[in-house]
């Protein structure tokens, strides 16, 4: 398992993780929108916000949950860059 040691983290570092992926699925959800890719867009969008809604019981009262929802956003990103290779992974500078 990727996250073996999510359990370990200490509960803000898990909410922050949770936080951080909701964050980066809704942004991935925009720029596939962007694309035209609909069907991404509303599948990454509504896992992010639901992620976001309950990343702080997740990370506090429900470990096996939280950490089944990390992986399983991890692979929903995954196929997003598969997707759109494009995208920019890196950081940019405007």
């Amino acid at each position: 398992m990727v996250f073996q040691n999510f359990e370990e983290l200490a509960l803000p570092e898990r909410q922050a993780m949770l936080e951080r992926l909701a964050v980066t699925l809704e942004r991935n959800a925009r720029w596939a929108a962007d694309e035209g890719d609909d069907a991404l867009e509303m599948v990454m969008a509504s896992v992010g916000k639901a992620l976001l809604s309950v990343a702080n019981d997740l990370a506090a009262n429900e470990l096996g949950l939280a950490q089944d929802v990390v992986l399983r956003a991890i692979s929903l990103i995954a196929t997003f860059h598969s997707i759109h290779p494009e995208y920019p992974v890196g950081p940019a500078l405007h």
